[in-house]
């Protein structure tokens, strides 16, 4: 990168969130650093007044601000641009993905590299990368500007959109369809056989083949080893804009919504439906055929057995809405000291009885005197 902070300023979008420059809008840029170890030339990303104090001290010559922040003197330090964000998480990531992501071009093979095996039915578009060892099968449709590195395999009638990157190893199963600018890291299977078995009188396990597929919208981000099953007859469906971390499990059927946050270890069994915006802490566990509603939160390794019909944050397994989760868990902590409670009020009520059969034993001999 080489440009000027006025340029970078120039050159923002609406969805940027920039609102403003200040200072020295004609120094250069050409790196984009973190506050703490930036200097002269570096753009930065300064979250709070801690992190801009530090930008300040270090020398870099851009920093990106909350406008909430208080600003040095401009007209003292003359050296330095700063630009206003309205916010600074979305600009941060904005201006990374334009000015510093990796470049995929940078692998130091051609554009369609000599080991690729690409069938004669696939129509290679403008800008795409295929890396050594890649395999596609027949009927595949590729989107401009797709990125296909080593060894990935995209199956028959496959459909991949403009600008997706598909990284090692990774497959993409016969008829799945992934969106437009959708990334999916190392060693996943999008469109596996998913995992449906019938059993005969002797326990014998009969596969039920899965002709159905996986259909992925657009900006879906997938991380490594993750794996997604088709369905057995119609589509396992993930909305635009969801983000899955690495080992992620998605089994045939499942209809997940748009922009959901699904970490680690995630697992949802088959046939669920997941609303939008949905947030699964690691290790969250789903069980088959339940229903969770838009704006749910799933933290504390997570057990859903029923349906969520109502939004809000659910903890534990099987999950509670989080105040009777914090409650039980108030509890549970004290169980040691209600136990011995309890093993004590037992003693206390047997030597009550022990006393109260002795004075009635005394009353009856009295009784007969």
């Amino acid at each position: 990168m080489n440009k000027t902070a006025l340029q970078i300023y120039e050159e923002r979008t609406p969805e940027d969130a920039l609102l403003e420059i200040l200072g020295n809008t004609t120094i250069a840029i050409t790196n984009v650093a973190p506050y703490e170890v930036c200097s002269t030339g570096d753009m930065v990303f300064a979250l709070n007044q801690k992190a801009l104090d530090h930008a300040l001290s270090n020398g870099a010559s851009l920093i990106v601000v909350p406008k909430k922040l208080t600003l040095p003197d401009l007209s003292v330090n003359k050296e330095i641009a700063i630009i206003l964000s309205a916010n600074i998480g979305v600009s941060h990531a904005r201006l990374k993905q334009k000015y510093a992501d990796h470049d995929y071009s940078l692998t130091g093979w051609e554009a369609i590299h000599s080991s690729a095996i690409i069938h004669d039915s696939v129509q290679l578009p403008t800008g795409i990368r295929i890396g050594p060892n890649v395999v596609i099968e027949k009927d595949v449709r590729l989107g401009t500007n797709c990125v296909m590195m080593a060894n990935a395999v995209v199956q028959h009638g496959a459909v991949i959109g403009d600008n997706t990157i598909i990284h090692t190893g990774t497959t993409i199963g016969w008829n799945c369809e992934i969106g437009k600018d959708c990334i999916i890291l190392s060693n996943s299977v999008i469109g596996g056989e998913g995992f449906g078995y019938s059993q005969d009188q002797h326990f014998n396990h009969h596969h039920i083949p899965h002709t159905g597929n996986v259909i992925i919208g657009d900006r879906v981000q997938v991380g490594c080893n993750c794996t997604f099953d088709r369905g057995t007859y119609l589509s396992t469906t993930i909305g635009d804009g969801c983000i899955f971390d690495n080992q992620c499990h998605v089994a045939h059927n499942v209809q997940i919504g748009e922009n959901c946050i699904l970490v680690a270890g995630f697992v949802c069994g088959g046939s669920s439906i997941i609303g939008n915006r949905v947030v699964a802490s690691g290790g969250t566990m789903i069980k088959d055929h339940v229903t969770i509603c838009d704006n749910t939160y799933l933290v504390h390794r997570a057990g859903v057995i029923k349906d969520i019909k109502t939004p809000g944050v659910y903890a534990g397994a099987p999950v509670l809405p989080m105040k009777e989760y914090v409650k039980s868990n108030a509890i549970y902590r004290e169980l040691g000291d209600l136990r011995k409670m309890v093993l004590d009020l037992k003693k206390e009520i047997k030597s009550l009885e022990k006393v109260q059969t002795q004075e009635s034993s005394s009353s009856i001999k009295l009784t007969k005197r």
